[in-house]
């Protein structure tokens, strides 16, 4: 009986398996259609987006036939040049002027008026990337904040939108501006990919895009994610310094200590140095204290001895004082250095 049965097992086996991969496929050609679908969605509003603006570039220039416009005269490095500075300055400028919450819902559509589409988010997105791609000036940076203030009020449709766009994506540079955007509009939602891409991603400057976006975030989920980033050394330096940063304006403590300690292994090559010394000029508060204290005694660069000075007499640091006397009296300091240090020490109080 025995020799009848095992082909039979043989025989069940294979349907089971063909079954499965029958099933398996389905799955996989739904998922394959679901993507495809949201490629193209963001293709067509990218386009749609490119095509408007170039409309209104060649409006702008009809008197001026003999001009080259910004896009055409300068190369592509300096387009994504200038493209990265202008977005960093729109959003630093709207993340100082942001309100809490309640504000952002406040400006959220409500139930007067049509209720924002997926589509009209991607669109404000692709006109906010061309926005930052342009090199003409504040009135291209006045649009992108603009339209990111739009985003802003379209609520959750815009953080699903942005999301299709870092999911399903496949521009870099697209990807990277969706990160930042999640975070700046501090989309809860979008916690589980930021933080897929920090730890499994290969491309570094996407994952240093989604630690700036889980920077912004400023959930109490999001807190355990940072110090996770801060607490593996080996990892890139600019993520590093996003959760450090993140965990510094959160009031954690390890924070102040994470910024801290990238600017001092920065020495060798500078990078991340200024970002992270300018990040402890921001909190503006006495936890910076003790580590200005440290760079005006050391010999870091005089500028930045000459900025922690500065930060040590706006804050009104008396415990500086003993410090800056005797630079101020010190015959091998520089001349910058010890003027500084004899202004600062007479605002203090120092006699």
């Amino acid at each position: 009986m025995g020799r009848f049965l095992w082909p039979l097992a043989v025989v069940a086996a294979l349907a089971i398996g063909w079954a499965a991969a029958g099933v398996a496929g389905k799955t996989s050609a739904a998922r394959e259609t679901g993507q495809l679908k949201q490629q193209v969605s963001t293709l067509q509003a990218r386009l749609h987006a490119r095509e408007e603006v170039a409309a209104a570039r060649s409006s702008d220039a009809g008197g001026r036939p003999g001009t080259p416009s910004a896009s055409r005269a300068s190369t592509p490095g300096e387009r994504g040049l200038a493209a990265a500075v202008t977005e960093d300055r729109v959003l630093r400028d709207l993340r100082a002027r942001g309100g809490g919450p309640a504000d952002r819902a406040a400006s959220r559509p409500g139930s007067s008026g049509s209720s924002p589409s997926i589509e009209a988010a991607l669109d404000r997105f692709y006109r906010y990337l061309e926005a930052t791609r342009g090199t003409e000036g504040g009135e291209r940076w006045q649009r992108a904040r603009e339209l990111v203030e739009e985003l802003r009020g379209m609520g959750d449709v815009a953080g699903v939108a942005l999301m299709k766009v870092l999911s399903a994506g496949n521009d870099s540079d697209e990807r990277r501006a969706a990160a930042r955007l999640l975070g700046t509009l501090q989309v809860p939602q979008s916690l589980p990919l930021l933080k897929d891409i920090v730890e499994k991603d290969s491309d570094v400057l996407l994952r240093r895009a989604a630690a700036v976006g889980l920077r912004q975030l400023q959930t109490p989920e999001s807190l355990p994610v940072l110090e996770s980033i801060l607490a593996n050394g080996g990892d890139d330096r600019f993520v590093r310094l996003s959760a450090a940063y993140g965990l510094a304006e959160s009031g954690r403590p390890g924070g102040v200590t994470g910024l801290a300690q990238i600017f001092q292994e920065s020495s060798a090559d500078g990078r991340g140095r200024e970002m992270a010394f300018r990040a402890l000029v921001s909190l503006n508060d006495e936890r910076s204290l003790p580590f200005m204290r440290q760079v005006v005694a050391s010999e870091v660069e005089p500028s930045y001895r000459l900025r922690a000075i500065q930060y040590l007499t706006a804050q009104g640091d008396r415990q500086s004082v003993a410090t800056l006397q005797v630079l101020m009296q010190s015959p091998t300091e520089q001349a910058s250095i010890r003027d500084a240090a004899a202004q600062a020490y007479r605002t203090l109080g120092g006699r």
